[in-house]
């Protein structure tokens, strides 16, 4: 695991005083979230933290994974060090949409200056249409596990969340709220986050389906797990099980 002082150096502001949260994020409206994955609050503060720590140049990419401290408890801690947050993905509050958004991936007019015999019908320099999944839907909300000042703080500059740029924040809203570990991890029947199989923090689930990305940075295949990705529903009949 990478550290760097930088980072350390911003987790040292933060206060100890964890309480249960709800992070509400506002959206503009026709604003559409990219669709593929659910939005992470545990990703998204992590960013802010990077992103603060390195006046915006980012951290280099490394096989190892980076050791990014958050203001929130942790639920459980892998053999290397790496943490398990309590927080939750964003999940849609009140109407929302599923549609396809169209982007065109296009050549620069630099290269086709520069190569005038080139053509954008077919080979590699084809213009194309690529349909990717996205939500529309005004208002998210998270659940978590921390320090109210500090997250509210991490999450007060942002403008844009997801992918691609389509979802234009309004406002992000951190309130005290009542919830216990459990709420964190479950909605329902359905997990609202994703957790590792050797976390073993779920009974009476089935076998643990996939590699998937658990903690921050979620994309980064070496951090990968078996587990279960949120969305995850438990086909178990509580009742029928006890």
């Amino acid at each position: 695991m990478i550290e760097v002082e930088a980072i350390n150096a911003i987790a040292e502001t933060w206060g100890r005083d964890y309480q249960p949260l709800r992070v509400r994020l506002m959206l503009h409206a026709n604003s559409r979230m990219v669709n593929y994955h659910p939005l992470q609050l545990d990703g998204l503060l992590s960013r802010a933290v990077v992103e603060r720590a390195t006046e915006g140049r980012g951290l280099p990419d490394a096989e190892d994974g980076y050791w990014l401290p958050l203001p929130l408890k942790q639920l459980w801690q892998s053999a290397e060090g790496y943490p398990l947050w309590a927080a939750s993905t964003f999940y849609p509050v009140g109407p929302s949409v599923e549609d396809t958004y169209v982007r065109h991936k296009r050549n620069s007019d630099g290269a086709m200056h520069s190569h005038k015999k080139l053509t954008t019908r077919n080979g590699p320099w084809m213009e194309r249409r690529l349909p990717t999944p996205v939500r529309v839907c005004t208002t998210y909300e998270a659940r978590a596990i921390g320090n109210l000042e500090a997250v509210a703080e991490l999450l007060k500059n942002f403008v844009f969340v997801g992918k691609l740029r389509l979802a234009r924040v309004g406002e992000i809203e951190v309130k005290a709220a009542e919830y216990s570990e459990a709420d964190i991890i479950i909605a329902g029947m359905t997990l609202i986050k994703t957790i590792p199989a050797e976390a073993q923090l779920l009974k009476l689930w089935p076998a643990a389906p996939a590699l998937v990305g658990w903690t921050p940075p979620h994309w980064k295949p070496s951090l990968f797990r078996l587990g279960w990705p949120a969305g995850t529903r438990n086909p178990v009949d509580w009742f029928a099980a006890v």
